[in-house]
């Protein structure tokens, strides 16, 4: 056996809940699939299950590796299937969920062009911040901004992801403009409501990272309305490329401390690591990729009139 073996023998085993189910199902005897788990925890340096006379559980470090695992398999399982699938239609309702306001601005545009390509595809699209799980709510998939938690789910990277401080020129013209994040504190600054209270405002400083917690007199939980107070000069606002770009380009906002703006958040899909991918959703996933890395046109018809009544 090579090392995609070992890690099909550690699921099938983690899933069969003992060594003689697992071994059943693999064609193999239990002591072989003992060896085979013995000879994985001797080559990685650490136990990865824990047996008793009654069950077999994992370890910690055995429940890191074995998310890991899932994910390879599952990844091989897809491109294999991709390959034997090439020819077949995608069809079936497709249920997914993305953040409110990149769904709106940049997820809605290439809905109908993907239906018409696929007429035997239906979808139902939920808008919403929450952080949706997948399996649980019968989701295939979900679009998320920013950095992934870590999970069993496989994720698909769609765009970079950068966030810009902004301002109006009135603005400036009338507060100055901040040369550093300790500047910060003597502006207006146009603040996100969340759960947890205001967010932070993130900077690279070289390899250091530094979070500041800005305050000034107007919070909202909805970014478009920031957008807004932002144009209508209140103050600064930090908010992701997607709302502020064709603000930028028409020099309704100016982009400030843009040399310490954070570069390692991205949009994402991520779906079930499930053994075998459906064409629905490998069609969808593919035509995000194409229709969200095209260049942007100078204005997306209607952006400028969308209501937005939570953050994205």
């Amino acid at each position: 056996m090579d090392r995609l073996d070992d890690l099909t023998v550690l699921v099938e085993v983690v899933d069969s809940g003992s060594l003689s189910a697992a071994a059943e199902r693999l064609g193999l005897s239990a002591s072989a699939i003992s060896r085979r788990i013995a000879q994985m925890e001797n080559r990685l340096g650490t136990r990865l299950l824990a047996r008793t006379t009654r069950r077999i559980a994992l370890t910690d470090a055995g429940a890191t590796f074995c998310l890991r695992a899932r994910a390879i398999l599952a990844a091989l399982d897809e491109a294999e299937q991709s390959l034997t699938e090439m020819g077949e239609e995608p069809r079936g309702t497709l249920r997914i969920t993305m953040p409110v306001l990149f769904g709106q601005m940049r997820v809605a545009p290439l809905l109908a062009s993907y239906l018409h390509r696929h007429p035997g595809v239906s979808l139902e699209v939920s808008l919403n911040d929450r952080v949706q799980r997948l399996v649980e709510e019968g989701f295939d998939l979900a679009i998320r901004a920013g950095r992934l938690a870590d999970s069993s789910l496989i994720a698909r990277r769609l765009r970079p992801l950068r966030r810009h401080v902004v301002a109006s020129p009135d603005y400036l013209e009338r507060r100055g403009v901040p040369r550093s994040p300790a500047d910060l504190v003597r502006h207006e600054c146009l603040t996100l409501l969340s759960g947890s209270g205001r967010t932070e405002w993130e900077f690279m400083a070289g390899d250091r990272r530094e979070i500041l917690r800005p305050s000034g007199s107007f919070q909202a939980d909805s970014l478009w309305l920031l957008r807004h107070a932002a144009v209508g000069g209140l103050g600064l606002a930090r908010l992701a490329d997607f709302i502020v770009e064709q603000d930028i380009r028409a020099g309704r906002l100016v982009p400030l401390l843009s040399e310490l703006e954070v570069t390692d958040e991205a949009i994402h899909v991520v779906y079930p690591a499930t053994r075998h991918v459906s064409p629905k959703v490998r069609s969808f996933i593919e035509h995000l990729l194409t229709g969200l890395n095209k260049p942007e046109s100078a204005d997306l018809p209607g952006s400028a009139d969308l209501i937005d009544t939570s953050g994205a």
